[in-house]
């Protein structure tokens, strides 16, 4: 909660302004005339309540029982969330919504967590309600792999999350990759993982017992795996060529959701330190571990659907029109 100065009674006005606002649901005008004060003050006392945390707002959002059964029993999932799409915001934070909602269910004192990274994962941890876990160790699924869109890596996700459980948090990093050749990657990985730090950090990455991941597309101007690839002189027509329709984690997989190893992406595949595909289908397969992939909106459904094909996941969090798309 921020402490922050106020002019005296204005905490009195405060209350009052949100009784009238949210328990009696009056317009803001009319709170404002109740109140004998101008519609910009109520506006500024409502924003700054929020801020000081006297206000939390929570969505919650609408699923669709029968789409997410379905999906269930078509993919072999353990389970769905599935948000009603038309939503008014971004259906990146819904979906950051919902997955926080559901990731939140099911975590536990003791367990350790694992994020690959994304916009969606961005606003999944955004969501997060501040809670006290015990012993919750959280890691990244990969290294770094560009010196952009820092905000939305591996490494700041894990960041991100330890601030809203401290203090008994211990959260993990793994070094930045950014190398020019396949045999530079495989010397910097052997380097690595001669450090008993960074080796621990990397094997308990794979044995998480949930991980958080995305599910990218391949599109034009695309952040993330497409931009990497482009900066290796693999276009995104060049993908499509060799039969790629998503990636998960750095790991290109086709419509079938089979792994696409190439030998023009095998510099994009094999991070210095990462969590491979093969890897969440193996955490997918175990009943006691979670692997929960938040993807969904516009062109997002071909990639979807290659990733459920995959079992790359065993819960998934989409909306209800890439939903719809899969069940066709």
């Amino acid at each position: 909660m921020k402490l922050l100065s106020r002019r005296p009674g204005e905490l009195k006005q405060m209350v009052q302004c949100l009784e009238l606002y949210y328990r009696q649901a009056k317009s803001q005008k009319d709170v404002a005339e109740a109140l004998g004060v101008s519609p910009a003050t109520v506006s500024r006392l409502l924003k700054r309540a929020v801020d000081e945390g006297l206000v939390r707002v929570e969505l919650d959002l609408p699923r669709t029982q029968e789409l997410e059964t379905a999906l269930v029993q078509r993919f072999g999932l353990r389970e769905a969330v599935v948000v009603t799409a038309g939503g008014r915001g971004d259906i990146r934070e819904e979906l950051g919504v919902a997955a926080a909602a559901y990731f939140e269910k099911i975590v536990t004192h003791g367990m350790r967590v694992g994020l690959s990274c994304g916009f969606t994962l961005y606003q999944t941890v955004r969501a997060l309600r501040e809670r006290r876990f015990r012993d919750l160790a959280l890691y990244p699924l990969s290294s770094e792999s560009t010196l952009k869109l820092v905000d939305i890596s591996p490494n700041t996700l894990v960041g991100m999350m330890a601030a809203k459980y401290r203090p008994h948090v211990t959260a993990y990093a793994l070094p930045v990759q950014h190398l020019a050749s396949l045999r530079e990657v495989e010397r910097e990985r052997r380097r690595q993982l001669r450090d008993p730090e960074i080796r621990h950090i990397y094997e308990a990455a794979q044995s998480v017992d949930v991980a958080l991941v995305g599910i990218g597309q391949i599109a034009e101007q695309t952040p993330g795996f497409c931009s990497l690839a482009e900066s290796y002189g693999v276009s995104v027509k060049r993908l499509r060529q060799l039969g790629v329709v998503g990636e998960i984690n750095y790991q290109p997989f086709d419509a079938g959701g089979a792994l696409v190893d190439h030998a023009e992406l095998r510099i994009l595949m094999h991070r210095v330190v990462s969590v491979d595909s093969r890897r969440l289908q193996a955490l997918s397969r175990h009943d006691e571990r979670y692997v929960i992939a938040v993807a969904g909106g516009k062109g997002k459904a071909e990639a979807v659907r290659g990733a459920v094909n995959g079992k790359f996941m065993n819960v998934l969090v989409t909306d209800e029109d890439v939903a719809l798309t899969l069940l066709k």
